[in-house]
């Protein structure tokens, strides 16, 4: 039973510290044993090597009786892992998620990866991350498109999506993310004028999608950024200077 070898393993693996893994190896060895016997089991890491001990009815440490991990039946050893990958996998969800819901609100370009039946767009994202680059799918409902671009998308077009709402999605023992795209919202065209002239004084009062923004901004934008916008979004873009 190489339970011992796989301590740095899943701590390198799965971005734990080892302080941590060793107590979540501990746990889920110990509960495993215990729920599969009906008896109580104690596991505890000696530097590198598993101990586990076997609780004989009596009080502290004397009623404790080491068993070698060997002796542990293979079926319980299967559990055991199921158990554990299970874990991690929850813990991965729970972890991503951290950082996907950070993106809520925000506007990224995305790649159209399907056009799906109902008229849904599957987009394709690229996200930097602090030392790789994911890759995450975001659903824009029929509900969330123009509706001058519904049924003029194609496979491969690049575009703007304001990110609406990350969730946490529990099917059965899996876990997916559901990340719901907008092409409607009057916030994507205040972050793309925002994007494009660095200024945040920017408020979109009025949107018909696909015909025309509104927008009320604290300090002049540049024309040629207004005109960039309003292309993206295939509508015009007319915005009034509070202070001018």
């Amino acid at each position: 039973m190489c339970l011992a070898g796989l301590f740095k393993e899943l701590a390198a693996e799965h971005g734990l510290d080892q302080e941590e893994t060793r107590h979540l190896l501990e746990s889920i060895i110990s509960d495993t044993l215990s729920c599969a016997t009906q008896q109580k089991f104690l596991a505890a890491f000696d530097g590198k090597r598993l101990q586990i001990y076997k609780g004989e009815g009596r009080s502290g440490y004397e009623g404790l009786v080491e068993i070698p991990p060997e002796k542990v039946r293979k079926e319980i050893v299967r559990l055991f892992r199921y158990r554990l990958d299970a874990e991690l996998k929850r813990r991965k969800a729970f972890a991503e998620h951290e950082y996907l819901k950070t993106l809520r609100g925000k506007v990224l370009k995305g790649t159209i990866d399907r056009i799906l039946e109902n008229g849904c767009l599957s987009v394709l994202f690229y996200i930097e991350e602090l030392f790789s680059c994911r890759e995450w799918l975001g659903i824009c409902p029929v509900a969330n498109q123009p509706c001058r671009e519904r049924g003029t998308y194609r496979k491969g077009q690049g575009l703007y999506f304001f990110i609406s709402s990350v969730r946490l999605v529990q099917e059965g023992r899996l876990y997916r993310h559901v990340i719901t795209l907008s092409r409607s919202t009057p916030q994507l065209t205040e972050a793309l004028l925002i994007r494009q002239t660095g200024h945040n004084g920017v408020k979109c009062v009025r949107r018909i999608a696909g015909k025309i923004s509104v927008v009320n901004s604290e300090t002049r934008l540049p024309r040629e950024s207004i005109i960039a916008v309003g292309k993206e979004l295939r509508e015009r873009i007319k915005v009034r200077c509070l202070t001018c």
